[in-house]
């Protein structure tokens, strides 16, 4: 059973950010297993409905360029206090690896502004961003948002949004206060600086055409909607399942979310309760709900296939040995239409431009005392061809 209040938050904010990232008609879903390959099967990874490489240490968030066939991959494999990050930078038609990047800090989120060709990664432990040319590889700039924190530590930074239209980067802060930096993307400057959002801001989604962003958090009112340009809260979404900003009364914490193309609905992944969230982007209210699974985590819509694409972990606390999944689903009806058994705990996903083939993460467990822990195991790279499935 998944805890009521956010209990699970330092499991997932580890996972996630780096020590610390049915209708009753609907038919039954068709589910998969997807195992581990350490080798390139004789038939093109193109052509096959599922393609998975297991070369990566510390694999965290991952991103498909639209403008090319780079596919970025953030990784981490220490901890310790000023280890290098890394960018993987593969094939996404092979995942073979084209380049690897050593990064001078720890190296968690990716956000990629095609315009100006600038991949951003967000060094959540060292609470900045590294703005890298992504056609060569050079670091372009080190951009520090969080102040230092205690004797070594400094405030995190977590999800990293792209606004290409006006070159800005909007970066939340999942701090107990609840911040969100707004930063100017031609000169690497903060422009904003939003305190008290809500309680743990995590997920992010711009809404390019009414120029909102929306930031998804725990607390009384789980979602706030920002106006970029003046760095003010215009308005607050909220479930009402929470009587105050408390920690112990939150009940949701949406880690991450996702704007349909239209920008009317509001898909929100509640890592608390293994439900995705609808919201009406205009009303705020909730339209509807669908359980995922433990350890929810990413979620992605596909408006090419009108489609929602969410990982779970599967585990918390109280279920530590699980393993996890991509769903897919029909963004309409929230009907499930594809279950993907993919161990062990599938993290960040991202889709190609023409949205018919998704990329996820997948990481090893945290630690020997998992039943899956295999000494020397990688964290994995998945290629679903979704109009194969």
């Amino acid at each position: 059973m998944i805890a009521s209040r956010p209990a699970s938050l330092k499991m997932i904010v580890a996972s996630v950010m780096g020590a610390l990232l049915l209708s009753a008609c609907q038919t039954a879903p068709q589910s998969q297993q997807v195992g581990q390959t350490s080798s390139f099967n004789a038939t093109a990874p193109q052509t096959q409905v599922t393609f998975r490489q297991d070369t990566i240490d510390g694999a965290y968030e991952i991103l498909a360029a639209k403008d090319s066939k780079q596919l970025f991959v953030a990784a981490t494999p220490l901890f310790e206090d000023r280890a290098a990050g890394f960018l993987h930078v593969l094939d996404q038609d092979t995942l073979r690896e084209s380049q690897l990047i050593q990064l001078p800090r720890r190296a968690f989120a990716l956000g990629l502004n095609q315009k100006t060709h600038t991949l951003y990664v967000g060094n959540t432990l060292d609470g900045s961003l590294l703005a890298i040319n992504s056609l060569n590889g050079t670091v372009k700039q080190l951009i520090q948002l969080g102040q230092k924190e205690g004797k070594d530590g400094w405030e995190h930074t977590r999800k990293v949004v792209i606004d290409e239209q006006d070159n800005r980067i909007f970066v939340t802060n999942p701090s107990e206060g609840g911040r969100v930096w707004i930063v100017d993307g031609a000169e690497g400057r903060i422009l904003h600086n939003i305190d008290n959002v809500g309680l743990w801001p995590a997920g992010a989604a711009y809404d390019a055409n009414t120029k909102r962003l929306f930031v998804g958090h725990g607390g009384k009112d789980e979602i706030a909607v920002i106006n970029p340009a003046t760095g003010t809260i215009e308005q607050r979404f909220t479930t009402g399942d929470a009587k105050s900003d408390k920690r112990e009364d939150s009940r949701h914490f949406f880690v991450n979310i996702a704007l349909s193309a239209d920008g009317k609905k509001l898909f929100g992944a509640d890592a608390n309760t293994g439900k995705i969230y609808v919201f009406d982007t205009t009303s705020g209210k909730v339209e509807n709900t669908v359980e995922i699974g433990l350890g929810l985590l990413d979620i992605v819509y596909n408006d090419a296939r009108k489609e929602l694409i969410a990982t779970n972990r599967g585990v918390d606390r109280q279920t530590p040995a699980g393993t996890g999944s991509v769903t897919i689903l029909d963004a309409n009806t929230l009907a499930v239409k594809h279950r993907i058994s993919a161990p062990v705990h599938p993290n960040s996903v991202t889709l190609s431009a023409d949205g018919q083939t998704a990329f996820v993460t997948i990481k090893i467990p945290h630690g020997d005392k998992s039943p899956h822990y295999l000494k020397g195991a990688k964290d994995s790279v998945l290629r679903l061809n979704l109009n194969q499935l």
